[in-house]
């Protein structure tokens, strides 16, 4: 009967610490995520982490209608603080980040000429995450307009759904896309993303004056849902943690 008690103690426990942790975050933090979750289950090995990534306009919509997440990690802060106001999360958003746009193109065009390579008449479209849904395509319509270039390019703005598609119209079709810097640090891209080679910073990217775009301040909230969730609130703490900014850091992004 003892041996039955100290193993049902040991199952019980097992069940207690074990758990599932949903989260929805913007699609700039893709490059980040794959070491994220591998450092957090170093720590939490019985917590299932799921994550949806996304544009932060079209995550909050859902979170809105009911999709069942417990953490909301925006693109920006208006996002997040909004869901708060409105009665979705239990407090605040948080700044986990501060990320930066970034000119690419893998079609040799001449990137030390900044933003003005973009009336070049060679090219002939660019692609931007929809900035109404996405917050590092506001921030690119953001610099073309404080650039003065804006009416001399709408013509050749194409826009995407998220800041990852724009980068892969940016690979496959379009002459220039912005996107988020992150990306210029994922292994794959270091390696051979550009053309099978590795992506150069001069050459296939320039990061964009931050002068010319207000900061990317990215949010994050526990949503209601979560508001007695351990595990949840462990990967909150984590994510705002040293371990976690270190690797954010690792991905050109800043506090």
């Amino acid at each position: 009967m003892k041996l039955k008690a100290v193993l049902l103690g040991i199952l019980t426990a097992g069940a207690l610490s074990a758990g599932e942790v949903s989260v929805a975050a913007a699609a700039n933090t893709t490059y980040a995520f794959d070491e994220i979750k591998a450092e957090f289950a170093k720590l939490h090995p019985q917590t299932t982490l799921n994550v949806s990534l996304g544009a932060s306009g079209a995550l909050s919509t859902q979170i809105k209608n009911g999709a069942p997440f417990d953490i909301f990690m925006a693109a920006d802060m208006k996002f997040a603080d909004d869901l708060h106001k409105e009665g979705f999360a239990t407090a605040p958003a948080k700044t986990y980040a501060k990320g930066k746009v970034a000119m690419f193109s893998v079609r040799g065009i001449d990137l030390s000429k900044g933003l003005e390579a973009l009336k070049d008449p060679s090219v002939k479209t660019i692609t931007i995450a929809n900035p109404k849904t996405a917050p590092y395509g506001t921030a690119s319509v953001e610099a073309f307009k404080k650039a003065g270039i804006y009416e001399d390019i709408k013509g050749k703005i194409v826009e995407a759904k998220s800041i990852g598609e724009a980068l892969s119209q940016a690979l496959k079709a379009s002459d220039v896309g912005f996107i988020a810097a992150s990306a210029m640090y994922a292994p794959k891209m270091a390696k051979d993303g550009c053309n099978d080679k590795p992506c150069k910073e001069g050459e296939n990217f320039v990061l964009v004056d931050t002068k010319l775009y207000e900061p990317i301040a990215q949010g994050m909230v526990v949503l209601n849902r979560a508001k007695d969730n351990a595990e949840a609130k462990a990967f909150y703490d984590f994510i705002l943690s040293d371990k976690g900014r270190a690797i954010f850091a690792k991905y050109g992004y800043e506090f």
